[in-house]
């Protein structure tokens, strides 16, 4: 065990479609443990057994020795020089907010069963199986071929919808306030909403939106509901709230699959409780308040500032980001450009390294230098009291919003992007790339599911010499 730091030597098994007979597997495993094992009779000193991961690290650990610390990790893998693994990184984005998303109705759900006593916890078991089966490594990853894909969906949607039904079961026990009250009428989960629309409320005179808070502090932020005219909202207390009627870029509007009746959006501040909920109600104004003035303010290709109490943001006339700025500490970030670029996707076959493919497991572009995926853009700033929005169109497929909400400490930077045209047969890595001056000697910083921050260095490994061979 010349390559181990003990005599306790640890044999993984496993493999894609590999080991699918079990029968068969262990059959070979318990003729192979028993032959080594006689070879004791022998003078061997080798000794096998089925373990664990934790009876291995238990050995370890009796071993009485000091360990070599890692902090750094292996990323990016690569199983030959041109195959390095970072497509995956960002394939199918829809998909893997979907499974996010996802998640978070399993989280909410499991939290109402529990809080309402419903017992719905195995009604639960179509969204928990399908949240399983969607973070398979071929699943969430996006490297799955697309029938494989839209089954994933599926499932989802279809484990969503039995959530629905047990989020209707609690609501109907913690919505009354007394056995007096009117029944609770049917409550639905706005599927479409990262599309801004909302089919179920699209028309109505009157409707509510319930909102519930998940974590263990009270939270205040901004609401959108997508809408057709303008309504009045109150509160669980029947005040009215300030609301503001913003409009749905085009960009969003043109997204396929998506009706174009809903062309605007409803923006309005709540306070949730820790753990808890509130519910708004929505009543339709009368005509003659619809035709009062707005107070939103929008410009097109005009020099656009988004400003609050604590941040800049600064674009000139043709949509260009120029700096960020932060008030509360007098510091800023000038950008020399900022924008959509496209690599071209390496065209291989596979049959050799040096042939292979840019794709959903591998990033690999036919030349490092990317291009504009425009060579114009334009600029639409909408100002409300709520938010205040630019809306950077770049070409009729790659669009972004820039927002910077009332008393907001950061910058939200939303991006539509496709369908991205293959009419010529070109694959295209698209990017969205910022030009700064910050001059951070090629650091930066990642951090896995906001638990662990991992400084990095461009074209540096602190344990091993790193040689790129891709640039």
């Amino acid at each position: 065990a010349a390559g181990y730091a003990t005599n306790h030597i640890i044999m993984t098994f496993g493999d894609d479609f590999n080991f699918e007979n079990a029968d068969e597997y262990f059959k070979n495993l318990d003729k192979l443990i028993k032959y080594v094992n006689a070879q004791q009779a022998n003078g061997s000193n080798v000794n096998v057994f089925y373990s664990t991961s934790s009876c291995y690290l238990y050995a370890l650990n009796k071993a009485d020795r000091s360990w070599k610390s890692k902090t750094d990790d292996f990323f990016p893998y690569a199983h030959h020089p041109h195959g390095f693994w970072t497509g995956y990184f960002s394939s199918r984005a829809a998909l893997k907010r979907y499974e996010r998303h996802a998640n978070n109705i399993l989280q909410v759900t499991r939290h109402l069963n529990a809080f309402a006593n419903t017992n719905a916890r195995n009604t639960l078991f179509p969204l928990s199986e399908a949240m399983g089966v969607a973070q398979h490594h071929d699943a969430l990853s996006g490297t799955e071929k697309q029938a494989v894909a839209f089954d994933y969906a599926q499932r989802l949607s279809e484990g969503i919808q039995v959530a629905e039904g047990v989020i209707n079961q609690a609501y109907a026990k913690l919505l009354p306030k007394d056995s007096q009250s009117p029944p609770i009428q049917f409550q639905f989960l706005c599927q479409l909403s990262n599309i801004s629309q909302c089919l179920g409320i699209e028309g109505q005179e009157r409707f509510t939106v319930t909102l519930w808070n998940p974590l263990i502090h009270q939270v205040t932020q901004h609401i959108r509901v997508p809408v057709r005219t303008d309504y009045t909202v109150r509160d669980p207390t029947g005040e009215t709230l300030f609301t503001e009627l913003v409009p749905i870029s085009q960009a969003v509007q043109n997204i396929p699959g998506r009706t174009r009746l809903t062309q605007k959006q409803i923006i309005f501040k709540v306070t949730l409780p820790a753990l808890g909920f509130n519910t708004y109600y929505f009543e339709k104004k009368p005509d003659q308040e619809k035709n009062e003035k707005s107070s939103v303010k929008i410009t097109h290709n005009e020099e656009c500032t988004l400003k609050n109490q604590h941040l800049r943001v600064d674009f000139d006339d043709q949509g260009n980001l120029h700096q960020i700025v932060n008030l509360d500490r007098s510091i800023g970030v000038q950008f020399k450009s900022q924008g959509f670029y496209w690599y071209q996707g390496f065209a291989g076959n596979n049959s050799r390294p040096e042939f292979q493919p840019s794709g959903a497991y591998i990033f690999r572009p036919l030349s490092s230098d990317p291009q504009p995926v425009s060579t114009t853009r334009s600029i639409t700033c909408i100002k409300a009291e709520s938010v205040q929005t630019a809306i950077v169109t770049f070409n009729n497929w790659a669009s972004q919003e820039i927002s910077l909400y009332d008393g907001g400490e950061h910058v939200e930077i939303e991006w539509t992007v496709g369908p991205i045209p293959i009419n010529d047969n070109i694959g295209k890595e698209i990017i969205l790339r910022y030009d700064t001056d910050i001059q951070s000697q090629s650091k930066y910083y990642t951090d896995a599911n906001g638990r662990e921050v991992l400084e990095r260095k461009r074209d540096y490994r602190p344990t091993w010499n790193y040689t790129a061979v891709e640039t």
